[in-house]
C-alpha cells in the first residue's frame, strides 16, 4: 500500500503538466485576461466584438509566426515593419483598383517573393558577414521603408476591389483572414514536428554547434528562416492592405513591438532555442489583440497599448530568465 502511494505521488498531475507547457501558460494568460475583460467591459466579449477583432488577431498571428521562427533561431527581425509597409504599398499601387483576380494573385505572389528576398538579405548579412541581427534588420527595414515612400510618392493608394472583398469577406460566418492564419499556423507546426527538415530546424535552433558537427547546413537553415519570415510578413502586409482598403505608408511600424510581444506573451524564450511553440505565439497574438480592444473599450488612449506591450516584453524576458536562467 505504501509503495503504491509513493508511486502515485511521483506521477505528475495532468493539469499542472499542461500549465508547465508554453501553450498551457499562454492559454491561462488569455483566460485570465478574458475574465478581467468580462468584468471590466462585458461588451468586449460579445460575438460582434470578437468577430471584429479576429481578423486583426489573425494578421498579427501571421507576422508573429515569422518573428517566432527567427527568435527561435536566436535572432531578431526588426525588418518586419518595412516588409509589411512595402507589401501594403505595392499591392495597392501596382495592380490598380479595378484589377482582376488573376492579376492581383500574380502581384501577391510577386510581393511574397520580394519579402523572401528581403529575408535572404537579412540572413546573408547575419550569417555570412556576421553582423548582429539587430543592426542588420534595422538597416534593411530603413531601406524597405525608403522604397515604399519613393514608390508611393508619399500618398497612400486604394487596394484592388477584388482583394478587399476577398479579405474582408467571411466563409461560414468566419473571417477569411482566420482561415489563412490557421493554414499558416498548421503548416508551421506540422513542418517543425513532422518533417525531417523541420526537425533539423529545431536541432539547429537548440544547438547550432552540435548540428554543424553532424553535417547539417546551419547557415542555409538560418538564411532560410529569415526568408520564410519575410514571406510571412509580406502575406500579413497584403492582408492588412486589403482589409484596411487604403493603408497608411507606415502601416508596419506597430508590428515591430507587437510581433516580439506575441512571442513573449506566448511564454517563449526571447533567447531562442529548440523549445519554442508556434501555437503559443498564435495565442499570444490573440491575447494582444484582445488587450488592445479592451484598452480602447475602457476609454484609454491608444498610446497606453504601447506602454503595456513594452512592459509585457520586459516582464516576460525577466520572468523567463528568473524561471530558467539556462534558456534566457
Amino acid at each position: 500500500m505504501s509503495g503504491s502511494v509513493l508511486s502515485a505521488r511521483k506521477l505528475p498531475l495532468p493539469g499542472l503538466s499542461a500549465l508547465n507547457s508554453t501553450v498551457g501558460r499562454a492559454s491561462l494568460a488569455v483566460v485570465v485576461l478574458l475574465c478581467i475583460g468580462g468584468v471590466a467591459a462585458p461588451s468586449s466579449l460579445s460575438s460582434t466584438a470578437l468577430l471584429s477583432m479576429l481578423p486583426f488577431a489573425a494578421m498579427l498571428a501571421i507576422a508573429a509566426i515569422g518573428q517566432h521562427i527567427v527568435v527561435q533561431q536566436r535572432g531578431l527581425d526588426l525588418s518586419v515593419a518595412g516588409v509589411i509597409s512595402l507589401s501594403a504599398v505595392l499591392v495597392t499601387l501596382l495592380p490598380g483598383v479595378e484589377a482582376g483576380a488573376w492579376s492581383v494573385a500574380l502581384y501577391v505572389l510577386l510581393l511574397i517573393a520580394v519579402g523572401m528576398v528581403a529575408g535572404i538579405v537579412n540572413g546573408l548579412f547575419v550569417t555570412i558577414v556576421r553582423l548582429p541581427p539587430l543592426v542588420t534588420t534595422i538597416g534593411v527595414n530603413a531601406v524597405l521603408i525608403g522604397i515604399a515612400l519613393v514608390a508611393s510618392g508619399g500618398v497612400p493608394s486604394k487596394a484592388p476591389t477584388v482583394l478587399s472583398s476577398a479579405i474582408i469577406g467571411k466563409t461560414l460566418g468566419i473571417p477569411n483572414t482566420l482561415y489563412v492564419a490557421a493554414l499558416i499556423a498548421c503548416a508551421s507546426i506540422g513542418f517543425m514536428n513532422v518533417s525531417v527538415w523541420g526537425r533539423k530546424f529545431v536541432a539547429v535552433a537548440a544547438n547550432a554547434t552540435a548540428a554543424h558537427a553532424l553535417g547539417m547546413p546551419v547557415t542555409l537553415y538560418r538564411i532560410g528562416t529569415y526568408a520564410a519570415a519575410g514571406a510571412l510578413y509580406a502575406i500579413a502586409g497584403v492582408l492588412l492592405a486589403g482589409f484596411l482598403s487604403t493603408p497608411g505608408l507606415f502601416l508596419g511600424n506597430d508590428y515591430i513591438l507587437w510581433t516580439v510581444a506575441a512571442v513573449v506573451v506566448g511564454t517563449n524564450s526571447i533567447g531562442g532555442g529548440g523549445q519554442g511553440s508556434v501555437m503559443a505565439t498564435v495565442i499570444g497574438a490573440f491575447f494582444l489583440t484582445y488587450l488592445s480592444q479592451l484598452v480602447l473599450g475602457l476609454g484609454f488612449d491608444r498610446s497606453l497599448q504601447q506602454i503595456i506591450q513594452a512592459v509585457i516584453i520586459i516582464g516576460g524576458v525577466a520572468l523567463t530568465g528568473l524561471l530558467n536562467p539556462n534558456r534566457a
